[in-house]
């Protein structure tokens, strides 16, 4: 029996497509988009491509499309770099999202200690921030606000226009991390944002292929120094076959139209099949239309999810892994839910190639998985 993927959220397969487009930069196509003869300009034609179908697809300059090798580094080059490049002494804030992904998080004690204070903003039981507070801190120190778009475990859609027109009036730059809604109907002018970060696995590209838009005069350092490479913004050899593949699996996304409907089709049809022991996180905001998050109470998560895969259904709990073990979800402990409960999440996330049949009978292995252990444990 073929097996079911739900965690479309955490990677998705490889389009033919894309992998067809890197199949001759990972042979006998070899040139240094750097180099000047005729393999280099090659090289450099691909990459230009890609940049021209990123650009496209988020309604911005060709120039201003900076490559990486992930969503996290193109985050770190926003956060980091935007922080480095600051040069107003008494803009040193900066403020986070509470339920953010750990690429910037984790960027809090680096900025901290570069002489920034940076505080999170708080976010309510579904993983919304709370513009509330974000209001009070309408302070002229402040230097930054980073919100993502959709929330990677919960799936919830931020109020990013509101943020956006929030700091563009205050003169705060603004960073979307945009990894889970792109490619979609968002530019980086509907909402406004001075950097933005985006990564092909997400969209059925390749691995090692990130984004970042940076905003024609914002300035950023560079966090990795070395040649000149991407406008001296990030230096490192690009990746070609891996921005190739990424453009292939760009161009198929926007030519093809929008899954957003299909996703929804497969998640509806899993979460109405869902058994009623399971607690749905997020009941009333909105969210991605491919998300579903759950909790059964009293079960683990890294047990139920080991028993899922033997069953032939691959998701996730949205928690990083450490030492082996599933840690309690951020996500979860942010939204002030305990670290019980926060151990008890489950993510399953539609994609490509799931249909409404797979989501059925991925319900139904489920839902006898939960039932086994249930039982077993009265």
């Amino acid at each position: 029996m073929k097996r079911i993927y739900l965690d479309h959220a955490a990677t998705t397969p490889l389009l033919p497509q894309a992998a067809e487009a890197m199949a001759a930069w990972s042979g006998h196509e070899f040139g240094n988009p750097s180099s000047l003869h005729a393999e280099g300009r090659a090289a450099k034609h691909a990459v230009d491509e890609t940049r021209e179908a990123f650009s496209e697809a988020l309604g911005c300059l060709f120039g201003e499309i900076v490559f990486t090798s992930s969503g996290t580094e193109a985050a770190n080059l926003a956060l980091i770099g935007a922080a480095l490049g600051n040069e107003n002494p008494a803009r040193n804030r900066i403020l986070l999202g509470a339920s953010e992904h750990h690429c910037v998080l984790h960027t809090k004690p680096l900025l901290e200690r570069l002489g920034y204070r940076v505080d999170l903003i708080p976010v309510n039981h579904e993983a919304l921030i709370d513009l509330n507070w974000l209001q009070d801190q309408a302070h002229d120190d402040l230097l930054m606000v980073s919100v993502m778009q959709a929330n990677n475990e919960f799936g919830t859609v931020q109020p990013v226009a509101e943020v956006s027109a929030w700091a563009r009036d205050r003169g705060v730059l603004i960073h979307r991390d945009s990894v889970q809604t792109f490619p979609g109907a968002w530019t980086v002018d509907e909402p406004y944002a001075d950097l933005v970060t985006v990564s092909a696995h997400k969209f059925n590209g390749p691995k090692g292929v990130g984004a970042a838009y940076v905003r024609a005069g914002t300035k950023v350092a560079p966090i990795a120094l070395g040649g000149g490479q991407e406008r001296e913004m990030r230096a490192g050899t690009e990746n070609v076959a891996g921005l190739v593949g990424a453009a292939a699996a760009l161009r198929c996304h926007r030519e093809n139209g929008s899954t957003t409907e299909q996703k929804r089709i497969a998640r509806d049809a899993f979460a109405s099949t869902l058994s009623a022991a399971f607690q749905p996180t997020v009941r009333s905001a909105p969210r991605l239309s491919g998300h579903h998050h759950v909790r059964l109470p009293g079960v683990d998560a890294e047990i139920f999810l080991i028993r899922l895969d033997k069953a032939g259904v691959s998701a996730s709990s949205g928690a990083a892994c450490s030492s082996g073990s599933l840690e309690p979800s951020h996500v979860m402990m942010a939204a002030g839910f305990s670290e019980t409960e926060a151990r008890e999440g489950l993510r399953f996330t539609f994609g490509f190639g799931v249909s409404e049949s797979d989501a059925f009978r991925a319900a139904k292995i489920v839902n006898e998985t939960a039932e086994a252990i249930l039982l077993h444990r009265r």
